[in-house]
């Protein structure tokens, strides 16, 4: 991920310089955070280190390293005992590491996600499906996956995963991550049994699709992948930089995820480091089918050695600054009520016609489709499922993607 482009709310805070190297500063005075790329401004250490000196009288430096995927995260950590604090891995993989006994228990005196208004009620739910209890992990930020598509050049809007799997006319893609990429799959392969479903019944159906790990599963979405490479008219597996190619039209439609998504809609700074305008052809849709709701949250490694300051780091995170932030930062929300709140009155408080706003020049329409591709509604939500850990099974369904990606 890449820094969102801030100016939108450029009022809204105004944090210190980035945290500090630790150098040759003590371990025991430094908090070491492993996280996904790019993923946290960093200049919210600083006001950390003087926030937890003013608490506890005790001095800290914080630092982060990025990691390239959550496997080869856990390899770091469940073979290599990494020295790292704090991880920020997604859903399935904080159930895999609570399983695997390679996290350890939130103190609750410092931050306890159960409190009345800390976090949007919601989110908390979608923890309980990979931290039963609520004990190991506090959610970070969340977003979707599903369908980014170009209005103009596909000629309509795309209402279903058929949309994608089965265009021939198009230049489409799909995710380089075999999970992402075998979810929807799945969602396409099982859409007649998806379709008209509400309530209780749509929710229990879409998560069903998500937990089939079954043989016969994986056979008929590797089928559907490789008609979906045969019949497109360009398939592209997306290695990240496929939301640019969608921006400047060399893509039509594909699976993506909805920060990706809101990144390349709103004006964004490109690898050089310039302003690039928003598309605002580009839609962006949660099939009829389905999708995914993602939650990556922080966990307190098994072999931490700065827990005290880990854990007054997840309150520090929980706080409205941080969490604005940090969303405006990485391009995901944060589930913070107090920060999720005043950000979505900000988005809905944008007119059409104002030079600051990301809506300049679209529609009533265009807008409530970017706001909700943020702030999911419930009737989204309800068909969001959540991708799970497949323990002995994980290896079928991920080498089984891998190798139509690779092959």
């Amino acid at each position: 991920m890449k820094k969102i482009a801030v100016w939108i709310f450029a009022a809204v805070l105004a944090f210190g310089g980035a945290g500090a190297l630790t150098g040759c500063t003590k371990r025991s005075e430094q908090l070491k955070l492993y996280s996904q790329g790019e993923y946290m401004d960093e200049a919210i250490f600083e006001e950390f280190e003087d926030w937890y000196k003013q608490e506890t009288g005790k001095t800290v430096k914080v630092s982060m390293t990025d990691f390239l995927s959550n496997e080869d995260m856990y390899t770091m950590i469940s073979v290599d005992h990494a020295d790292y604090d704090l991880i920020c891995p997604s859903d399935y993989m904080v159930e895999k590491m609570i399983k695997d006994g390679l996290v350890q228990k939130v103190d609750k005196t410092r931050i306890d996600i159960e409190q009345e208004g800390l976090f949007m009620p919601e989110y908390v739910e979608a923890t309980r499906a990979f931290d039963t209890n609520l004990e190991y992990s506090v959610p970070y930020m969340f977003g979707t996956f599903g369908i980014m598509y170009n209005y103009e050049t596909v000629g309509r809007h795309v209402t279903s995963w058929a949309d994608l799997f089965e265009d021939t006319q198009h230049k489409t893609s799909l995710k380089a991550s075999p999970r992402d990429t075998y979810h929807a799959a799945s969602l396409y392969v099982a859409r007649d049994d998806l379709r008209g479903l509400s309530g209780q019944a749509q929710k229990d159906a879409v998560q069903a699709v998500f937990d089939n790990a079954r043989a016969e599963n994986v056979t008929a979405t590797e089928k559907a992948v490789n008609d979906w490479k045969k019949n497109a008219k360009k398939a592209v597996w997306d290695d990240e930089n496929g939301k640019f190619d969608m921006s400047v039209g060399e893509l039509d439609a594909g699976l993506y995820w909805s920060c990706d998504a809101g990144y390349v809609m709103s004006d964004y700074e490109n690898d050089s480091g310039s302003i690039t305008p928003g598309n605002k052809k580009l839609w962006y849709v949660i099939p009829e089918e389905g999708g995914n709701v993602y939650l990556d949250s922080f966990v307190i490694n098994k072999y931490a050695v700065n827990t005290e300051a880990a854990n007054y780091f997840l309150q520090f995170l929980c706080t409205k600054a941080a969490a604005i932030a940090n969303s405006l930062y990485c391009g995901a929300i944060s589930p913070v009520k107090s920060a999720y709140t005043q950000l979505k009155s900000d988005y809905e408080a944008m007119d059409l016609a104002s030079e600051d706003s990301v809506f300049k020049g679209t529609s009533a329409e265009w807008k409530q489709m970017y706001i909700d591709m943020l702030f999911p509604p419930a009737s989204v939500l309800n068909r969001c499922g959540q991708m799970h850990d497949y323990g002995a099974d994980e290896s079928r369904v991920v080498n089984a993607m891998a190798d139509l990606i690779h092959g």
